[in-house]
């Protein structure tokens, strides 16, 4: 591995291990026999997110080992390491469409509040 790669692949096992501990902490508090609650309905929905991730960081730690890491699974093509540091967990290009949409949104200039023509069908 070179530096770059290590040291996301630090990053990975750093956030398996704190992923793993959330996980057992939001478990082992749970009561069995608690009636369902909005607080559990949150627990749960809290529980699936962190096993999600989980399972993202997982199969990345594992990319790493087995020389895939930074392959798109659905073109095969090499994702660019710069976006792997943004989106270690990234799968696919298609991942990176989010972080693209908001970056293109951020800096891009308001229209001009003049121009009020978007509205005439709204006040007719």
């Amino acid at each position: 591995m070179n530096g770059d790669l290590d040291t996301i692949y630090m990053e990975l096992l750093q956030m398996k291990e704190e992923l793993q501990s959330k996980l057992f902490e939001y478990a082992s508090f749970r009561s069995p026999a608690e009636h369902i609650t909005l607080n559990q309905a949150k627990t749960t929905t809290i529980l699936y997110h962190i096993k999600e991730e989980l399972q993202d960081v997982s199969l990345a730690i594992a990319k790493i080992e087995q020389g895939t890491y930074g392959i798109c699974e659905i073109t095969g093509h090499t994702i660019p390491f710069e976006q792997m540091r943004i989106l270690p967990t990234a799968r696919t290009t298609d991942d990176f469409l989010y972080y693209k949409q908001y970056e293109k949104k951020a800096f891009t200039p308001y229209p001009n509040e003049s121009n009020d023509s978007h509205f005439e069908a709204f006040h007719m």
